[in-house]
């Protein structure tokens, strides 16, 4: 059923999606109508039906001293978001408070799937520190080839500033040509080629993303220690890597 992935994703489960859309394509029905239309059974549509009017998704009504359900405006779907992101970022400070830290030790966060990547690039974005990144491009692009934009605008926006260390491919050509605009600094590094990870240091982090298309991962290694010793390592190898001139 079309929109359904998408409504997942917005955070109903696939039978809620499924009712949900069924309620606007055939308007104000009973559950036999609905679950029918939503190839649900219905003892289960009449659950469904509640935890959405709970949400106040969907509505009901009395014709003809019969039961019917509807659904709420789509644009309720946007409201309800707004209402939950207030209600967490009025309690985001106390949140951080509660959150344990061990002094001197290394916290390891592990986030997977393409969505998990994009929480480690959030993350990049929140701390607002220089980038010092070692990337196969390509790979990267391949992965996420609409965020990759929109993180590059997101981070020219908060003035952070990278470093590249690249393979030479078309993709790398291209982010050079733009490397001004796009605070942006890229040498290239042909080792890189064949190495499915890219690696970003910034403040006392260092982000490592597995760039595989089955198995995309991001981990998040906390600790100054380490952060400095891979920035040690970045310079070596940025001071050896061959900058080439824009053909």
């Amino acid at each position: 059923m079309e929109f359904v992935e998408q409504l997942r994703t917005y955070g109903m489960s696939e039978k809620e999606a499924k009712v949900y859309v069924s309620l606007l394509q055939i308007g104000p029905a009973t559950a036999n109508a609905i679950a029918e239309k939503a190839d649900i059974v219905r003892t289960t549509t009449y659950d469904v039906l509640k935890t959405l009017k709970e949400q106040g998704i969907a509505g009901c009504i009395v014709k003809n001293k019969v039961l019917h359900y509807e659904a709420a405006e789509p644009e309720k779907l946007v409201q309800i978001l707004e209402e939950k992101k207030r209600t967490v970022l009025g309690i985001l400070d106390n949140l951080k408070k509660i959150k344990t830290t061990t002094t001197g030790k290394p916290k390891f966060e592990l986030y997977e799937g393409k969505e998990g990547v994009k929480t480690v690039y959030q993350d990049i974005l929140n701390e607002e520190q220089p980038l010092e990144a070692i990337s196969n491009t390509k790979h990267i692009v391949e992965l996420l080839p609409h965020y990759v934009p929109h993180f590059i605008k997101q981070r020219v926006q908060k003035g952070i500033s990278i470093q590249l260390l690249s393979e030479e491919t078309r993709e790398a050509q291209e982010f050079k040509k733009n490397d001004s605009k796009e605070l942006r600094e890229t040498k290239y590094l042909e080792e890189l080629k064949n190495i499915p990870i890219t690696q970003y240091i910034y403040g006392n982090n260092v982000a490592v993303i597995n760039t595989s298309i089955l198995e995309p991962q991001g981990i998040i290694i906390r600790n100054k220690d380490y952060a400095k010793a891979q920035s040690q390592i970045f310079k070596i190898l940025w001071s050896r890597a061959n900058e080439r001139k824009k053909k």
